[in-house]
């Protein structure tokens, strides 16, 4: 018989990452919880699951065939909540689901078990980013999203805008600001890497790496495909692109690259203008220069004799080649992309829809509309966006 519409469902979800490791964690909630996972079951010694105490953890097979082998444990009857621990893998994953699709169980996604067990929506939100988070600060972060802070502001955001509405404009555009931040947490900022060809960039992309990512030659326009590696800048999570080298007439595949870099560049949160301080500054050099005003600009190649000491602005001097200079420039990357890191414990907005709800808000606040910038920050904490 099928369930009937208002039944209290029994859900299973899977609630590690997605992709390959160890370990899958697979959760079963609802009435039949340990109904289901006791049949679908097959202890490798002793009594049935069902009669293990809260907490026994068991080894057994579960799953068409053969099976997998894997960990069972009841984690509570009153709640009935189960788990199955199995290796790491889309197939391993399947094989116990579809089991426990079959005997009743509705496979969901971790958001719905995110949603059903966490304090507000927000917080669901929050814990889905914070198992994508690839940085410690970042999770740092989202942890304290987790643990209530942005509710918190939100709430006394809330409280303030009746009786202190100027202080609550502040307030709001605080948390705008954080914003930028807390949009970067998961995907990372990106920074592009410019100049014209062997003045050192594809070395430095190395240094950064710590490995050798790209290949270093002499030839110009070696580089053509842009050449991005994952790291970490002051505990941020940072995309690193190594692009074609610019120069003023270039030819065939090489020009397909330096439109492709160009782009990039457009679209980088900083771009590290690389000069090459061994060599005189050339006509593309200075006109790199003036079209990358707000970039980071760094003179390479400190390990060789200066053919110039100064240029008109700040400019961080390293070897990619021997690794010096380089611990500052990271630091010098980071206050460029977090200028003004939030303290621990504050609310960060971390989501694209996050800023656009409050910004919504805000307007309403400036337009004389109290009422409805209350409407906004209330759903932003009710309703949330997609995880």
């Amino acid at each position: 018989m099928a369930r009937e519409r208002d039944e209290p469902r029994t859900s299973a979800c899977v609630l590690t990452p997605d992709g390959r490791g160890a370990i899958s964690v697979v959760r079963l909630w609802g009435p039949g919880a340990v109904r289901i996972a006791d049949a679908a079951f097959r202890p490798n010694r002793g009594g049935r699951l069902a009669c293990s105490p809260p907490g026994h953890l068991r080894v057994g097979r579960l799953g068409a065939g053969l099976g997998d082998e894997v960990v069972a444990v009841v984690l509570s009857v009153d709640p009935p909540v189960a788990e199955i621990q199995t290796h790491g893998g889309p197939s391993a994953v399947a094989l116990v689901l579809d089991a426990l699709a079959a005997l009743g169980a509705e496979v969901c996604s971790r958001a719905r078990w995110l949603e059903a067990h966490s304090r507000t929506p927000l917080a669901a939100e929050a814990e889905a980013d914070l198992a994508r988070a690839g940085t410690l600060r970042g999770a740092e972060v989202l942890l304290d999203q987790v643990h209530g802070a942005l509710d918190h502001e939100l709430i006394e955001l809330l409280g303030l805008i009746d009786p202190a509405p100027l202080e609550a404009r502040v307030r709001l555009d605080g948390l705008l600001a954080r914003g930028a931040l807390g949009c970067r947490l998961v995907g990372g900022w990106r920074v592009a890497l410019a100049g014209r060809p062997n003045v050192g960039k594809s070395r430095l992309l190395n240094a950064f790496a710590g490995y050798d990512r790209a290949i270093v030659d002499p030839t110009p326009g070696t580089t053509r495909d842009v050449l991005t590696v994952q790291t970490a800048v002051d505990g941020w999570p940072v995309e690193l692109s190594d692009t074609a080298g610019l120069r003023m007439t270039p030819e065939g595949v090489e020009a397909a690259g330096i439109a492709s870099a160009r782009a990039l560049h457009a679209e980088a949160d900083l771009v590290l203008l690389v000069l090459d301080r061994s060599e005189p500054l050339t006509p593309t050099d200075l006109a790199l220069m003036r079209s990358h005003g707000s970039a980071l600009w760094v003179a390479n190649k400190a390990d060789l004799p200066a053919a110039w000491e100064r240029v008109e602005k700040p400019i961080c001097v390293v070897s990619a080649e021997q690794g010096a200079g380089i611990d500052a420039l990271l630091e010098a990357i980071a206050r460029r992309l977090v200028p003004d890191a939030p303290p621990p414990g504050a609310g960060v907005l971390f989501r694209p829809d996050h800023v656009r709800r409050l910004s919504e808000a805000r307007d309403a606040l400036d337009a004389g509309l109290p009422s409805e910038a209350r409407d906004r920050i209330a759903a932003l904490r009710g309703t949330g966006s997609e995880a």
